[in-house]
């Protein structure tokens, strides 16, 4: 049986609906009944916040070259809702003219109704504290964590605030290879083994969750997060398969492009009964 409460995470908004990191995928996914979301940041020429996901602006909007590379301004008129409608033939609505946006205004639009997963996607030291000033500015205290893939940024996260909650994203077998652990230890052999040594990684820096790629999760890592204290969420869930085998294996939950399709199977695994976030 999964752990209750489920945390139903929607993946940059119910992005197989509208285009990822807007205010209609996130408005769908509460309409859906999702009341965690995942978001990406990443900063501006001029120090703005703002929520894109990829390295480069090139494939989804009218724009090239980095978030960095460009003032707030330009960034706001950016179109992604046209990337979205081509990629996207299957959904009838259509998005095209749907802008980027800052962080500010997803917390100004939706405030303490949702509770926020901001994942830093870019490297530039301020982010984490920029974060957390508009955390504070919104009153939102409690109602987000952190996350990320890069580890440093977390650890700066963590010296701005002791009390916010963390999670360490984890790679797949060849990104853990690639790198030594934060204690200097030359990177293990097995997949199990670079997962342990992060996990361990994050404990000893006060983090609290571990973010799994749903076919890189194991019974094995599972347990060996909870045992220190870690809960374990799922990634990179492509379908209903992958929903199900991390429900089988415990995760205390998951991110999903689908957040309607995930409560529906967690409603037929537990019948109309609570437990769901």
């Amino acid at each position: 049986m999964f752990p209750r409460p489920f945390h139903i995470i929607a993946h940059r908004g119910a992005s197989a609906q509208a285009p990822e990191n807007t205010l209609p995928a996130f408005e769908l996914a509460r309409e859906a009944g999702a009341f965690e979301v995942e978001l990406d940041v990443e900063l501006s020429a001029d120090d703005v916040l703002i929520l894109f996901h990829d390295a480069s602006l090139d494939l989804k909007t009218n724009l090239a070259g980095r978030v960095r590379e460009h003032r707030a301004e330009e960034l706001l008129r950016a179109d992604i809702g046209s990337w979205f409608d081509e990629t996207h033939p299957d959904v009838a609505r259509r998005y095209t003219g749907t802008p980027l946006i800052r962080l500010r205004d997803l917390f100004s639009r939706f405030g303490r109704d949702l509770y926020y997963h901001v994942e830093i996607k870019a490297p530039e030291h301020a982010i984490p504290g920029l974060i957390l000033a508009e955390l504070a500015e919104f009153e939102l205290q409690g109602r987000a964590l952190l996350t990320s893939f890069d580890f440093q940024q977390l650890v700066r996260a963590r010296e701005l605030d002791a009390a916010i909650p963390i999670t360490l994203l984890l790679g797949n077998a060849h990104e853990l290879a690639e790198f030594s652990t934060p204690d200097g230890e030359p990177p293990r052999a097995t997949l199990l083994e670079r997962q342990k040594a992060w996990i361990d990684a994050a404990h000893s820096a006060g983090f609290q969750i571990a973010g799994i790629r749903s076919i890189d999760l194991s019974p094995e890592v599972v347990r060996y997060a909870r045992a220190l204290g870690l809960e374990v969420r799922a990634w990179a869930i492509s379908n209903d398969e992958d929903m199900e085998r991390a429900i089988a294996l415990g995760c205390n939950g998951m991110t999903t492009n689908w957040p309607e399709r995930l409560i529906q199977r967690l409603v037929e695994h537990m019948g109309a009964g609570g437990g769901l976030r």
